[in-house]
């Protein structure tokens, strides 16, 4: 009988340390690690262009009637590429601007030979400019007729500093200087008085 009860109690310890007593203790399984999330800074961006044209039919009884018909196209751009397209673009409007504001022809002294009208604004009288390629002191030969101005009546010769037109006297003193506000017409002011004086043709 203690010969059983021996066996009995060898067989339960074993059956304990077969059971995990003995065994390492259990640890629950870590989630696995996730990558690190993306920067906004390089997510990509979408682009979308759409376009619009319009069109016109005549139906059979003479209506006319429009037709819209419109398209889109989408990308996706890099931010960096997005940003610098957008610099880009920006730039190439300053440019078009600054060529638009630079885009008046360089006058030649050959453009100004002739015959002008000439409106002195401020007494409203009207007389006549003539200009030529003729040498005279620094510049041309110029010369006014019926022109009572004080300024005009002494004007003898004429040429341009840069894109301004100069009148002088005999004695090389400017009488008056215009710049050009449209081909073939030129605005500015008389040098002893400021009044304002036109030449037109």
């Amino acid at each position: 009988m203690k010969r059983f009860v021996v066996i009995a109690s060898l067989l339960a310890l074993a059956g304990c340390q077969s059971a995990g007593g003995g065994a390492e203790p259990y640890s629950v399984p870590m989630p696995a690690a996730q990558p690190p999330a993306t920067a906004a800074s390089n997510q990509s961006v979408v682009v979308q262009d759409q376009t619009s044209q319009s069109k016109t039919y005549s139906k059979a009884d003479g209506t006319v009637v429009p037709k819209t018909t419109s398209s889109s196209a989408q990308a996706t751009v890099d931010p960096g590429t997005a940003t610098a397209f957008l610099a880009g673009v920006a730039a190439a409007a300053a440019l078009g601007r600054q060529e638009e504001r630079s885009s008046k022809p360089v006058v030649q002294v050959k453009d100004m030979v002739g015959g002008w009208t000439v409106y002195l604004n401020s007494d409203e009288r009207v007389c006549e400019l003539t200009l030529s390629t003729e040498p005279k002191d620094d510049g041309y030969s110029a010369s006014f007729n019926h022109c009572m101005d004080g300024d005009l009546f002494f004007v003898s010769n004429w040429r341009m500093k840069g894109q301004e037109l100069v009148l002088f006297d005999n004695f090389s003193r400017a009488k008056g200087s215009m710049r050009m506000t449209e081909w073939n017409r030129w605005e500015g002011q008389l040098a002893s008085n400021s009044k304002p004086i036109t030449i037109a043709r």
